[in-house]
Formats: structure tokens, sequence, C-alpha cells
């Protein structure tokens, strides 16, 4: 799934999660972070358009590091 999609799908979770709070201040927090990824979805989608590549994540590396024995 390109980074794009990731985020839009993010943003679809998001919402739906929001939708389900009670709490205003909550269900408000929970958008403005959908609102966020889909800002990101439209910044990943230019990169992609330019050809430009910079990807903060380094796919590389593990996210939790092993544990020393």
């Amino acid at each position: 799934m390109h980074r794009e999609q990731e985020y839009k799908h993010l943003a679809h979770r998001t919402r739906k999660r929001a939708g389900e709070e009670e709490n205003a201040q909550l269900r408000a927090q929970w958008e403005i972070l959908a609102a966020t990824y889909v800002q990101l979805a439209d910044q990943s989608k230019k990169i992609d358009d330019t050809g430009a590549h910079y990807d903060p994540l380094d796919r590389s590396r593990t996210v939790w590091p092993s544990s020393p024995t």
C-alpha cells in the first residue's frame, strides 16, 4: 500500500472512532487527527507526483530494538 493510501486509511479509521466518541472534546481531537492524516496523504501524493523521495521512517530498522541478553 502506498503511503498516501495508508494515511487515507488512518483518516477513515480515526473519523470512525470520532463518530463513536461521546465526549465532545475527545471527538474533536479525533477529528483533528483525521484532518492531519488527510493533509499527510495530500503531501505524500505531491511527493510521489514530483518523484522526490524522503521517508522519515527507515523501514530497514526495527521499531523496537531487541532487548540486551
